[in-house]
């Protein structure tokens, strides 16, 4: 799904931001881990990720590391969409993944 009614945001520029994202992390681990993003505005990201066989731990279980890179490439192209005039980058100050798991004794 492409969001693309957003008031105040011209399609043409959410495109271009969609289009600069994904040449951006060309070749880069967004990149090799497939992150497609499909929304983007100030303050704003959606994009999905099909799961595929690299994305998994060798137990078959979606890897953490894979929901935290999207987690944090997310967060992070939304600073890059909401960086103010004149702004030239930023950092992760922390970030923190908690995961349950449920196991059965088969």
């Amino acid at each position: 799904m492409i969001c693309l009614e957003v008031s105040g945001v011209s399609d043409d520029r959410v495109q271009d931001a969609l289009a600069r994202l994904a040449a951006d992390q060309e070749g880069s681990l967004p990149g090799l881990l497939g992150f497609l993003w499909t929304h983007a505005s100030r303050g704003e990201i959606s994009g999905r990720l099909e799961v595929e066989k690299q994305h998994l731990a060798p137990t078959g279980f979606l890897h953490a590391a894979t929901v935290v890179a999207l987690a944090d490439t997310a967060c992070g192209y939304g600073c890059l969409q909401s960086l103010p005039e004149g702004a030239t980058g930023f950092a992760t100050a922390e970030l923190n993944a908690n995961n349950e798991l449920a196991f059965t004794s088969e």
